[in-house]
């Protein structure tokens, strides 16, 4: 339904990018908001593993790789899509973490690659 880029799992308030650069502890993630009437969180997670490289250590926790489900359905699921792509594909660096705080990125960091390539999404 909708997406949101921001920073979640550091100790400081209101973060910014420039703190999250700074190494403040924060990731930089994406929320997205779904209607599982229409998609189900498994497809999700088969998006997640299909756009990204689960294998590669990020030395920095601003880029790290990380799940944070809503509930613990959603926990239960990540981890088992999670040890289905270790399985099939050796070692993930992929963290499954409670749900943190969320802070909203800058405006400009907002749907970056739709404003960069002139496109018109949500």
């Amino acid at each position: 339904m909708s997406t949101r880029v921001g920073y979640t799992g550091g100790k400081s308030e209101n973060p910014t990018y420039g703190t999250v650069c700074g190494g403040d502890g924060h990731t930089e993630a994406l929320k997205v908001e779904f209607d599982p009437r229409v998609v189900s969180y498994d497809d999700l997670l088969n998006c997640f593993w299909e756009e990204h490289n689960p294998s590669g250590y990020k030395p920095k926790v601003q880029y790290k790789s990380a799940i944070w489900p809503t509930s613990e359905s959603q926990r239960e699921i990540a981890i088992a899509s999670r040890d289905a792509i270790e399985s099939k594909y050796g070692s993930v660096h992929t963290d499954i973490e409670d749900e943190q705080q969320w802070w909203d990125a800058e405006e400009y960091h907002q749907k970056y690659f739709d404003k960069m390539s002139g496109r018109q999404w949500m």
